[in-house]
């Protein structure tokens, strides 16, 4: 039986000072987001290493996991630094692959060491007996151990009076990858470039792009601060896991709160005229309207909750409207014949307005 790995939740403890690993993970996210968005796949944190992500076939059997350790530097990486986190990166990728959960037949998975900074390897090419060295960095960001100089890989594989590596470990050291991205060292740097990720990959799909970061980031950290249980990782641990179903619904909802505001805007003068809105209640319309999305999702938000499932109760009557303004009134005027609610009416009205749009675009 194999023993508990006691250092399975130093990252968890340690908590706070991995904001990189996690913002690292929501770039990679979106990074490789236009690949990612049709696939089955989850991503942990803190869990066998820095960042996992596992790939499911439609058997529902793991077919690929690519390992992360993310580290930054304010200095060039060295040989010298590398051979305890590839000996790290060797232990975890030997421990993916004898996780139980049940792998296809041509599974496959690789490891990276991600880092912000320039990965420097010094070797001595052996016809020519001259030093050379292998970069990782801006303009080779991506370098696989299989492509170095055999030299090189002989540079590696050595280790050194510190780290050794075993006849397993090597193996596994064939599967490890080098990484370079442009990131900021601190926090708040880090956060701003993953802000123009957001732009970059959906534009004027999401109106704020750092609250929908925050979004993503506040998901992450549940499954981050979790405990391995047992101080044992497994890939079937449901509570270390965010799903890409989960990822996908997540990116929905900011969207679709975008798409509800501009339908709002475009809207809101003939919907306050048609739900006859005074003037002075209609300038808080759309203020109400925005509030409303947000509660739908508290299901704390009992009146909130209670509007939208009257709404999602009479989506099969939305095919008799031709006007959106229309059916909007008529659940209105349904809801105050058969319901009741504490919302001050200005407020009613615009749930309904907001609940009718979600409801609307609800697959």
């Amino acid at each position: 039986m194999q023993s508990p790995n006691t250092d399975a939740n130093a990252g968890v403890q340690a908590g706070v000072g991995f904001d990189f690993q996690r913002n690292t993970c929501v770039y990679i996210l979106l990074d490789q987001y236009n690949l990612l968005k049709n696939q089955n796949y989850f991503v942990m944190l803190e869990h066998y290493d820095d960042i996992v992500f596992a790939f499911n076939n439609d058997e529902g059997e793991i077919s690929e996991v690519k390992i992360y350790q993310a580290k930054k530097s304010a200095t060039v990486w060295t040989v010298g630094q590398l051979y305890e986190i590839l000996t790290k990166m060797c232990d975890a990728g030997i421990g993916v692959m004898n996780d139980k959960l049940s792998k296809a037949s041509d599974y496959c998975q690789h490891s990276y060491f991600i880092t912000n900074n320039t990965i420097t390897i010094e070797y001595k090419c052996s016809k020519s007996n001259k030093k050379l060295k292998a970069y990782v960095n801006e303009t080779n960001d991506t370098v696989s151990y299989k492509s170095l100089h055999p030299d090189c890989q002989t540079v590696l594989k050595k280790g050194n009076k510190d780290f050794k590596f075993n006849s397993n470990q090597l193996i596994h050291l064939t599967n490890i990858n080098f990484n370079y991205i442009d990131f900021g060292r601190n926090t708040k740097s880090q956060l701003q470039h993953l802000t123009g990720k957001f732009q970059e990959v959906f534009g004027n799909k999401i109106s704020d792009h750092s609250a929908a970061r925050d979004t993503l980031i506040k998901e992450l950290k549940k499954i981050e601060t979790t405990y391995n249980q047992g101080h044992q990782p497994k890939l079937s641990d449901a509570s270390k896991k965010i799903t890409s179903n989960k990822i996908n619904e997540i990116i929905n909802v900011i969207t679709t709160k975008n798409l509800a505001i501009e339908f709002c805007r475009k809207k809101a003068e003939d919907i306050c005229s048609k739900l006859l809105i005074n003037v002075i209640d209609a300038m808080s319309f759309e203020l109400d309207f925005e509030n409303s999305l947000d509660n739908f999702k508290d299901l704390n938000q009992g009146e909130h909750q209670k509007i939208i499932h009257f709404i999602r109760g009479k989506k099969d009557n939305f095919v008799n409207f031709t006007d959106s303004v229309a059916c909007i009134k008529s659940l209105h005027d349904d809801f105050i014949s058969e319901q009741n609610s504490a919302l001050s009416p200005t407020q009613l009205k615009a749930a309904i307005a907001s609940g009718y749009f979600l409801t609307l675009t609800q697959k």
